[in-house]
C-alpha cells in the first residue's frame, strides 16, 4: 500500500465496500466536493476531528482503524504536506523526511516503554539505554541518529499512545518545529505529540481526537516539566475501538 497523508487508500476501500459515494463525505465534513477531491490529491490535510468523523461513518473496526492511521501518520512523516485550517483550527505536520538503506535491514534495540523509567538522557542515547536493558531487537530498514523501537503496554496507555503501538524514534537528536515527537515528562508520563518551537515557548499540540490538552510551556519552563523530546520516524498504531 502506497501510504497517502489522507489515508485515501483505506477511505476509498471502505467506501465501496459500504456502496457510500464521496458526496457523503462532503456532506458529512461540511465541505464541497471539489474540497474531497483536494483531500484525496493530499492537497488539503484532514484535521483529527474530520479524521475521527470519516472512520465512524465509515464503521472501522479496530483492523481497519490501525491501518487508516498508521497510514496517513506515516504518509505525513515520510511526505510532509501543507498547513491548512478547518473550522479556525490551524493543523500542522512535519515536512521531515528520513533515509531507508534500501533492502538493507538491520538490527533495532526494542523495549517496552515501562523500561524508561529508569533513562536519565543526558547519561547516554536511548539507543544505548535499550541495547544495555532489553534483549529484544527489530528487523528493519529505519536509518537515522540512534534509532530505537518503543512498545507500548496496557499499563503505560496514556492520551496519543495506545496499547501494542510500536515507535520508531530517533534518539540522538532534537525534532524539528513542525514534527511528530515523543515525549518524556518528569511526572512519568508519556505524550505523542507535535512540537512547535518557537522564540519564547514550546508547544506540544495533540493530533488525534481526545489525546489530552494542548501543552505550552514557556522556554524558561521546559526544564520543569520535560525530560526528553525525540523525533518520531516511523508508527505503527494499534487502537481497541
Amino acid at each position: 500500500m502506497k501510504a497517502h497523508v489522507n489515508g485515501w487508500e483505506t477511505i476509498e476501500r471502505q467506501l465501496s465496500q459500504l456502496g457510500r459515494k464521496q458526496g457523503e463525505l462532503a456532506r458529512l465534513l461540511q465541505i464541497t466536493p471539489a474540497a474531497v477531491s483536494q483531500v484525496k490529491k493530499g492537497v488539503y490535510l484532514l484535521n483529527p476531528k474530520q479524521l475521527e468523523k470519516i472512520a465512524t461513518f465509515l464503521q472501522f473496526d479496530a483492523v481497519m482503524r490501525n491501518e487508516f492511521y498508521t497510514e496517513l501518520f506515516n504518509a505525513r512523516l515520510l511526505g510532509g504536506g501543507v498547513s491548512s485550517s478547518s473550522g479556525g483550527v490551524r493543523y500542522r505536520v512535519s515536512r521531515e523526511r528520513h533515509e531507508v538503506e534500501t533492502g538493507r535491514k538491520r538490527e533495532i534495540p526494542l523495549g517496552d516503554l515501562e523500561l524508561l523509567a529508569d533513562y536519565v538522557a543526558p547519561l547516554e542515547t536511548m539507543r544505548n539505554y535499550l541495547l544495555r536493558k532489553s534483549p529484544e531487537r527489530y528487523l528493519g530498514t529505519i536509518s537515522g541518529e540512534e534509532v530505537c523501537a518503543l512498545r507500548v503496554g496496557a499499563e503505560f496507555e496514556q492520551a496519543g499512545l495506545t496499547s501494542g503501538s510500536l515507535i520508531m524514534i530517533e534518539s540522538g537528536r532534537i525534532p524539528d518545529s513542525g514534527g511528530l515527537s515523543l515525549v518524556g515528562m518528569r511526572d512519568g508520563h508519556y505524550l505523542l505529540r507535535e512540537f512547535i518551537a518557537e522564540t519564547d515557548r514550546i508547544v506540544l499540540r495533540p493530533m488525534l481526537l481526545d489525546s489530552g490538552a494542548e501543552l505550552e510551556l514557556k522556554r524558561s519552563e521546559v526544564s520543569d516539566y520535560l525530560l526528553w523530546v525525540h523525533p518520531v520516524l516511523e508508527l505503527t498504531l494499534r487502537f481497541c475501538k
